[in-house]
């Protein structure tokens, strides 16, 4: 929301709120409501639908992307094609990303694998009843053609016409319009998320079915046979931690409506690939591929797969191996489609050894292979195999065999067959390649997704444009600051750590009278890196903002002076035959809340670095099982173990310190590191701390979500201690029960408000956790929630999702209010935080319609009010100067639940006298500073009963261009 504190530096603000800790917990005494298990008849129940009338704003950024899992061009188009994004959902374009829509956000799963898009055929059997559902909305309630959509008219064009316009045939509403996703990006990243199967839309992506395989988990490609879009092969890989028996290729033959499993090896192997010869569809092609991760490991080799052929339509297949490695992992196949006899094939193994470092481009056995007989015999024609668990893909150009792609760390190219490669096909492009399509109509142009985003050549890999226009960041951290406006940072999976505002105090040009030029109010110019790797934890130092500490992935740890760029490299690190520190991908780390001189930081011992990171000394003993068999892997850090992985300290006491590990173990410290207590709950089990929250209201009060997910539990374990961990008990309450929780949050206003992020989303609980409800409404996808953050002045939730970017939900001081007694009143309405009016300056015009850009919050008081029952009438808000005469009379809604109104500070036009600059420099005529009355007015409910009302009051600040 706006600005509603009085003019200060962001330094004294922010101390001031950490010093407020008593008084947030007085304030807080009489909002806290009963504490009971189950609502008492006749209460009313606070619900999902309830919150839904608060709206979330993406801030963004859009300047780094986010992890493309899959790319999918429109049949016979050179502007349109989805993308689809490891775990930030599908995006359409229809005019080569100049704008993209994201079409998948109605879905409970933003992990996306594959995407197939297939046309209509006039014999296509659906059109048979989507003409007869049709005719019946034409001649029902005079809707016609035009109308509501429905049975296929959304978009792409469905069945009838649009009102006034000629009839369409089959064949041209048939455009792209069958849309077949598989979810659960199969790269099997340690950050990977998951899928729930397979959705299918016969609209060109404006609405989706879920047409089933939901234990399939991972599908990192589909098929469709050309002769018919119901015609479906899925490679389901499976579970990436763990074992299950819905892997292997399924077929469908009827949309979906059933499945059959066609190729099944055993339950440790999947499906990574499957391709369709287009010319003879009954010939399919998969490639099977044994991986598993866990929490210290990965593997992904194995004599179980390779490289399957069925001549049937799948239903007997041929493991075809001369000229093949005995020992392969992830395989990727390509077709090429003006002869489909050649094949392409890049393979992974470990045969006769796997390399000469953990991350050697060259294979001893496996690399590239083409086979000219359909697969019956191959031939290695290059060693090159990038990383292959991570990449594994390739592509041929439609009209010449001998240009081969190959996607890796880079992209290289060959011009002979794949003997010789240059790396040099992306420059001034992102690294990790996931995703590749040339287009059959025009081979100049290419399409790539990457750990960056999605860029588009026209020269045939010469030349990129990178389409930065949709917020797709993998945060895993969110912090704040004390600046007005204050600034957001956090770090992203393989794109370092950024900051940028929460809001701008520029507008942009509006052409229509109906657009708010404050829409666009965050662009990505205004986002800045300051941190380089995979980007995790951002501290804002307190008392001084051009000091920010940031860490990457291994426990790099930076001290960065803003205004002069310099940075200093501060993480613990043991001498030549010291004993080695073991990192988290992820270590924790934080500034002290007691002293901005002192950070915190743990690998398998916690750290204490005082004079602003110059120093540093152990206060802990390794704090892990310590388990030998399971600390020695080598790599990227992403299997190390054995660590913290979830470190605080309690705002109210200090010294007091909590840690979580990744192999289950919990211990706190109350004399800053001197001893510690192993406070290890039953139900962590070995298994991951996701994070750990000590109470801002009780010294003894922490809360522990438990993410069991890398050992293969997808239990939700959400954890409460009053008594510093002496006992434990669930709060899972009636939560999902197979989400697990990544990050909790509790309110400043009370502790009976928590918030919490799992792997598909956001919930809130106003009753410490025995009844929660969702918070995501329609404006926050499911995307993973990784971490939460409330600023403590502005009450602003901010929300660092794992795919969508960063989000706020503006003042969140009304939800942690919505105690029992308040939900049962027919009205109610908060007070508003202090508003500050605002003057924009002009951000300029032209920038066309591929510019990522954010809203700024409404200027202006937020109003927030609770019906109990709503009233389609809507409610009044009036609103009264000092004087107490009413200058202001607004209208707003009457859904039930909590609602939010905002008042521009400006009274109604016939009291406002002009003056030249508001008439011609079209500067707002603000209200006077001083305190203004708010009185809602809900319409009686029935004939003779009296309305009812509610008060309040808000105090408006000085405006910037009062005398």
């Amino acid at each position: 929301m706006p600005r509603r504190r009085p003019s200060a530096s962001p330094i004294l603000l922010v101390v001031l709120s950490l010093c407020a800790i008593p008084l947030i917990q007085e304030a807080g005494t009489a909002e806290r409501g009963r504490d009971r298990s189950a609502p008492a008849a006749g209460d009313r129940a606070l619900t999902a639908d309830d919150l839904k009338g608060l709206s979330f704003r993406s801030i963004g950024p859009a300047n780094m992307g986010g992890r493309v899992a899959a790319l999918a061009y429109v049949p016979g188009s050179r502007t349109s094609f989805y993308a689809g994004f490891g775990t930030g959902g599908v995006f359409k374009t229809e005019n080569l990303g100049v704008t993209f829509k994201p079409v998948f956000d109605d879905q409970p799963n933003l992990s996306i694998g594959a995407i197939a898009v297939a046309d209509a055929p006039e014999t296509w059997p659906g059109w048979a009843e989507e003409e007869k559902a049709d005719l019946a909305r034409r001649s029902g309630d005079g809707a016609g053609a035009g109308g509501e959509a429905g049975g296929g008219a959304g978009a792409g064009g469905g069945a009838g016409a649009p009102a006034g316009g000629p009839e369409k045939s089959r064949a041209e509403r048939g455009k792209g319009k069958i849309v077949w996703v598989g979810t659960g990006e199969g790269n099997g990243r340690n950050s990977s998320s998951w899928g729930n199967g397979v959705y299918r839309s016969t609209d060109a992506g404006g609405t989706w079915t879920h047409v089933g395989l939901a234990e399939t988990r991972d599908i990192p490609r589909l098929a469709v046979d050309p002769r018919n879009p119901d015609v479906c092969y899925v490679a389901a890989l499976g579970r990436l931690w763990g074992p299950n028996p819905e892997r292997g290729v399924y077929r469908t033959s009827d949309g979906g409506a059933t499945w059959k499993q066609v190729l099944k090896v055993d339950a440790n192997t999947g499906a990574s690939d499957v391709a369709v010869d287009p010319q003879r569809p009954d010939t399919v092609y998969a490639a099977m591929y044994a991986r598993r991760r866990t929490p210290w490991s990965f593997s992904g080799y194995g004599d179980s797969g390779g490289i399957f052929r069925s001549d049937d339509g799948g239903q007997t297949w041929k493991k075809k191996t001369q000229g093949l490695p005995p020992r392969t992992g992830r395989i990727g196949l390509a077709v090429f489609p003006k002869n489909p006899g050649i094949l392409y094939a890049v393979v992974e193994s470990d045969f006769g050894g796997s390399g000469r470092t953990p991350f050697d481009n060259y294979s001893i056995s496996g690399g590239l292979f083409r086979s000219d007989d359909r697969g019956d015999t191959w031939t290695r024609t290059s060693p090159i195999s990038f990383r292959p668990f991570y990449f594994s893909r390739l592509a041929v150009d439609p009209e010449n065999d001998q240009r081969v792609y190959l996607p890796g760390w880079d992209l290289a190219i060959s011009d002979d067959g794949g003997r010789t490669f240059r790396r040099s096909g992306s420059p001034k492009v992102h690294v990790d390649f996931h995703a590749i399509v040339v287009n059959p109509l025009d081979p100049d142009q290419i399409i790539v997704g990457n750990d960056g985003g999605v860029y588009v050549s026209h020269d045939r890999a010469g030349s990129w444009d990178y389409l930065n226009n949709v917020a797709a960041g993998q945060f895993y951290r969110v912090t704040v600051d004390g600046s007005d406006p204050y600034r957001v940072a956090g770090g992203l999976q393989d794109n370092g750590s950024w900051m940028g505002p929460s809001e701008t105090l520029f507008q942009s040009e509006a052409f229509d009278p109906a657009d708010d030029p404050r829409a666009d109010g965050i662009l990505n110019d205004d986002w800045r890196p300051i941190f380089f790797g995979d980007g995790f934890t951002v501290q804002f130092d307190p008392t001084d903002p051009n000091l920010a500490y940031a860490t990457s992935q291994g426990g790099n740890l930076a001290r960065i002076r803003l205004d002069t760029n310099i940075i200093t490299m501060i993480a613990p690190s043991p001498r030549e035959g010291e004993e080695r520190l073991r990192f988290n991908w992820n270590a924790p780390f934080f500034v002290s809340p007691h002293d901005p001189g002192v950070l915190y930081m743990a690998g398998n011992r916690v750290f204490k670095l005082t004079e602003r990171g110059d120093r540093y000394f152990a206060v802990s003993p390794d704090l892990s099982k310590n388990e030998p068999i399971r600390t020695a892997t080598v790599g990227s850090d992403a299997e190390t173990y054995g660590t913290v992985v979830s470190l605080a300290e309690s705002p109210l006491v200090k010294g007091m310190i909590w840690a979580g590990t990744d192999d289950g173990r919990v211990q706190v410290t109350r004399n800053d590191g001197q001893s510690w207590t192993d406070v290890t709950p039953k139900e962590a089990g070995g298994l991951y701390v996701s994070r750990i929250a000590p109470s801002r209201h009780a010294a003894d009060t922490a809360y522990v979500t438990v993410d069991g997910h890398r050992s293969d539990v997808d239990r939700t374990i959400v954890l409460l201690t009053d008594d510093a961990g002496r006992t434990w008990k669930s709060i899972a309450g009636d939560l999902p029960p197979n989400e697990p929780a990544e990050v909790i949050l509790e309110a400043f206003l009370n502790r009976q408000t928590l918030y919490m992020g799992t792997e598909s989303g956001l919930y809130v609980t106003v009753d410490r956790g025995q009844h929660w409800v969702r918070l995501n409404g329609k404006s926050l996808p499911a995307a993973p929630v990784d971490d939460l953050v409330i600023h403590p002045r502005e009450r602003d939730l901010v929300v660092a999702t794992h795919g969508r970017s960063l989000y706020i939900l503006d003042d969140v001081t009304p939800i942690a209010r919505l105690s029992q007694e308040v939900r049962n009143r027919p009205l109610a309405v908060f007070p508003p935080l202090p508003a500050r009016p605002r003057l924009f300056a002009s951000r300029g015009y032209g920038g066309g319609a591929g510019v990522f850009r954010a809203p700024n919050p409404p200027m202006g008081a937020a109003i927030t009010y609770w019906l109990r029952d709503g009233n389609p009438d809507g409610v009044k808000i009036a609103v009264a100067d000092p004087a107490g005469t009413e200058i202001r009379e607004l209208s707003s809604s009457g859904r039930p639940g909590l609602n939010r109104a905002v008042w521009d500070l400006q009274a109604d036009v016939k009291h406002r006298i002009p003056t030249v600059d508001a008439e011609h420099m079209g500067q707002t005529q603000f209200v006077p500073e001083g305190e203004y009355k708010i009185t809602i007015t809900l319409p009686a409910a029935a004939p003779g009963a009296r309305p009812e009302k509610a008060e309040t009051t808000v105090k408006v600040l000085r405006a910037p261009n009062a005398p």
